[in-house]
């Protein structure tokens, strides 16, 4: 094989394997972005649910103490 045609064709498999090895290092930040936005909304669900127990809580403990004994 020619030289020149093998120092082309080792750079051009350089290219491939850098441009590869680029875009799976951005397509795996791209899924740990997501999975921590999903745990960051995971847990603010779960905040709203427990704020919305004990705003219950609150109202069935002021209707108890409001009620007549």
């Amino acid at each position: 094989m020619d030289p020149v045609l093998w120092f082309v064709w080792v750079a051009l498999l350089a290219v491939v394997v850098g441009g590869t090895a680029t875009v799976v290092d951005t397509v795996l930040k791209h899924r740990r972005r997501v999975a921590e936005i999903r745990a960051d909304v995971a847990r603010r669900d779960v905040h709203d649910r427990l704020d919305a127990v004990d705003a219950r809580i609150e109202r069935l403990e002021r209707a108890s103490d409001a009620a007549p004994r």
